[in-house]
């Protein structure tokens, strides 16, 4: 039998201030308990859930979302999509039709810029790119970096009060992308703190060698490495038996290093309990397939391999035969387990039958 996963918040009506909440959510649990989920990943950072979930043997691991180096801002392009004047009720059967028969279009966009209270009054952690430049461009974040104990202590603060709030029996850091260059390079780094001690280490000036230099990638993803062995000591300390797990957005072998995911040496140097690989806009299974199995055959059973299967993003498993052969192939080819992110799409696509088939496999 498979251990089944189901990412994301529970989909009831009720908000936590509602009498009706702790009813709802039990509701809702069922689903999941007939289905064969054995773990909520995300959630909604509630004891309620937790507690419900426990009740019904499911663990509860909340999520925080993590890049390279932490996000503490951004210059994010948003649109108006003509979806907004959708006249049916949006779960109606005539919705539907016209959904999946319409193209959206969308309006000029808007630039929304957001920076944290901690990167506000901290300009000197910033992160920066080659430019230099403060100032954030359409679409850019901004990031702090790790070079600083003090970001890093902030970051762990975020993820130890998710795991003390929920008290969760596991935590996961979900990478997720930022800004790459042409070549799907992070572009951050670029700050005095790690430049000096890369020149002092390497002989080298990365203003002087392309941003997808191997020394250079391989410089900063330590730092990200160095974090996460950081990070897990924190969340055992301050629980012993909590389970500490990654997911990393899927892709070829060479891939990884260019976002600063150094995922062999994070095995290697037991950075992590459980390492996930999120299938998200590809739903190409020759894809998973081949990556699955190059996954499962670096960890070679030093932790455990999981296959996060997306039926939520744009071009992912969005029809159950789809869903249900992903799932055969990333368990013939090596992971451990399989589940599906996310909970709304499960719900909107009618897929709890696939979680309840997930968990029948061998």
């Amino acid at each position: 039998m498979t251990e089944v996963m189901l990412w994301g918040p529970p989909v009831v009506p009720s908000d936590p201030l509602d009498p009706a909440f702790r009813s709802d959510m039990e509701t809702w649990m069922q689903k999941c308990v007939n289905s064969g989920v054995k773990r909520i990943i995300g959630g909604d950072r509630t004891l309620v859930l937790t507690e419900v979930a426990r009740s019904n043997n499911i663990d509860v691991h909340p999520y925080v979302n993590f890049n390279s180096f932490p996000r503490h801002g951004s210059a994010r392009q948003s649109y108006g999509w003509s979806l907004d004047f959708l006249r049916p009720d949006v779960d109606a059967a005539e919705a539907r039709e016209i959904l999946d028969r319409c193209r959206p279009i969308y309006d000029d966009p808007k630039i929304n810029t957001s920076i944290t209270d901690f990167a506000s009054k901290h300009p000197e952690f910033r992160s920066l790119t080659r430019d230099r430049s403060y100032t954030l461009q359409p679409d850019q974040d901004l990031y702090l970096s790790l070079a600083f104990p003090e970001v890093r202590r902030e970051q762990t603060q975020k993820f130890i009060d998710d795991l003390e709030t929920t008290d969760g029996s596991g935590i996961q850091v979900e990478f997720v992308l930022g800004n790459e260059d042409e070549n799907g390079v992070v572009t951050y780094g670029y700050e005095d703190a790690v430049v000096e001690e890369f020149k002092s280490k390497t002989g080298k000036d990365p203003f002087s060698i392309p941003n997808d230099d191997p020394d250079w990638m391989q410089f900063r993803a330590d730092y990200t490495t160095r974090y996460l062995i950081e990070l897990r000591d924190a969340v055992k300390k301050t629980k012993p038996g909590a389970v500490f797990s990654v997911t990393l957005i899927a892709g070829e072998a060479g891939d990884y290093i260019k976002l600063l995911h150094d995922w062999p040496a994070w095995v290697d140097q037991n950075a992590v309990d459980e390492i996930f690989f999120w299938f998200r806009t590809n739903s190409n299974l020759k894809d998973l397939e081949r990556q699955i199995k190059h996954a499962a055959d670096v960890v070679n059973g030093r932790c455990k391999v999981v296959a996060e299967l997306s039926c939520y993003h744009p071009n992912s498993f969005q029809t159950p035969e789809l869903m249900l052969e992903a799932g055969r192939i990333a368990k013939d080819n090596g992971a451990d387990s399989v589940g599906i992110y996310r909970t709304h799409g499960v719900e909107q696509l009618d897929f709890w039958h696939v979680l309840e088939s997930f968990s029948k496999m061998s």
